[in-house]
């Protein structure tokens, strides 16, 4: 299973970062080439709260349900696809110092079906969308929580 992970450190308290993470319906604010983000689940997030998602990799439409499988508050969130294609991923938040910073670690894992799944990726440049992706997230972040 092919994975991304990425890291940056913000200059914003773990709690203030991990409320817009956890916030996932706030995903279309600051995820690159995200065109929705609902709640699925109503209430406040926990395990077993469902976002749906709607986006654009390399031009073709991605509809997926994702799922919060572990939830530590303003320390880590992850989370698994329940519909579209097999992924998973989590968000990690290490306070630095006096706590006025934080970093934040993303990992996504993403599977493909064996059989044309590797081409599609090669074609695509899939990993390589998908690092961009989750370090204009970081940054997008960063520019969001540092004003």
């Amino acid at each position: 299973m092919p994975e991304v992970v990425n890291s940056a450190t913000l200059n914003a308290p773990a709690d203030r970062v991990f409320d817009l993470v956890c916030h996932a319906e706030r995903n279309v604010e600051w995820v690159p080439d995200l065109e929705r983000s609902d709640r699925v689940t109503p209430g406040e997030t926990r395990v077993g709260t469902r976002f749906r998602f709607v986006s654009r990799l390399a031009g073709i439409p991605v509809d997926v349900t994702d799922e919060v499988v572990q939830l530590i508050p303003n320390r880590f969130i992850a989370f698994r696809g329940v519909t579209g294609p097999k992924h998973s991923g989590s968000w990690r938040f290490e306070p630095v110092g006096d706590g006025a910073q934080v970093r934040v670690t993303y990992r996504m894992q993403f599977e493909l079906p064996p059989a044309i799944g590797p081409i599609v990726a090669r074609v695509l440049k899939l990993e390589e969308k998908l690092d961009e992706q989750s370090r204009a997230c970081l940054a997008n972040l960063r520019a969001m929580l540092e004003r």
